[in-house]
């Protein structure tokens, strides 16, 4: 995942997730906080203003599937993610 300034050649930030990464998503109610699902069934969030280096937390959430989707829900703190099977997933942060 990298993070652009669109003023820049350059990317500011970059994390290595290990794996292919399904879709990512900022947060509605902080502009600090956004998203990753991989492919290996894998959720990372990151705080940028808490770490800049490593996600918040990480949590593996299938086994079988590949995550492709992720969504902040726009009202509650909870995280929605889909696979590959046509599988949801609900996550509180």
């Amino acid at each position: 995942v990298k993070i652009w300034n669109h003023k820049s050649s350059q990317c500011i930030l970059h994390f290595d997730l290990g794996n292919a990464v399904g879709d990512v998503c900022w947060s509605p109610y902080s502009s600090t906080v956004f998203a990753a699902v991989t492919t290996d069934g894998k959720v990372y969030v990151f705080d940028l203003s808490q770490n800049k280096r490593e996600p918040m937390c990480a949590q593996k959430v299938v086994k079988r599937a590949r995550l492709t989707n992720a969504a902040f829900n726009v009202k509650d703190f909870i995280l929605i993610v889909g696979d590959d099977r046509g599988g949801v997933h609900s996550l509180k942060l």
